[in-house]
């Protein structure tokens, strides 16, 4: 399934050209929880990329969550798994030579890539709700602000 959501200001001109907004996907699993997330604008290249980033974490995330015997899946070791990928992509992004590669700064470091930054947060609240992570990657990744306005023409 297949959704979007209106969150920022922008306006239609005469011309039918968009002015303003910006973009964020959302890779979410079926109960709204977030996989992975891509800020800002993607050539179709880039985001069949982080597509596919996203389908095989998921599949391995499930092989290694999954007790076959028991027909179980392991939510912690699932989530677990989602929060060492994303932190091997946020230390892969922002290319840090300071810090332990193994562990997640505290804080959103703001002179990251927008990329980085998603990673980051992803890291820090793998799975989190979609109704949580937006708001987030909205104002503090993608600096914009959220708005319930219709568009303007």
């Amino acid at each position: 399934m297949s959704t979007y959501l209106k969150v920022g200001k922008f306006r239609i001109l005469a011309n039918g050209i968009k002015s303003g907004g910006n973009v964020a996907s959302y890779f979410c699993l079926s109960d709204g929880s977030v996989l992975h997330a891509v800020a800002g604008q993607r050539d179709a290249q880039q985001f069949l990329q982080e597509m596919r980033w996203a389908s095989e974490t998921r599949k391995a995330a499930q092989t290694q969550a999954a007790n076959l015997r028991a027909g179980t899946l392991d939510m912690k070791k699932y989530v677990s798994f989602v929060r060492k990928a994303h932190g091997e992509r946020f230390h892969a992004e922002h290319s840090s030579v300071f810090g332990d590669r193994d562990t997640i700064p505290v804080q959103m470091p703001q002179l990251a890539t927008p990329q980085a930054k998603t990673h980051w947060l992803l890291a820090r609240q793998p799975l989190g709700r979609l109704e949580t992570i937006y708001p987030i990657v909205w104002r503090q990744v993608l600096n914009e602000e959220l708005s319930a306005l219709p568009v303007e023409k």
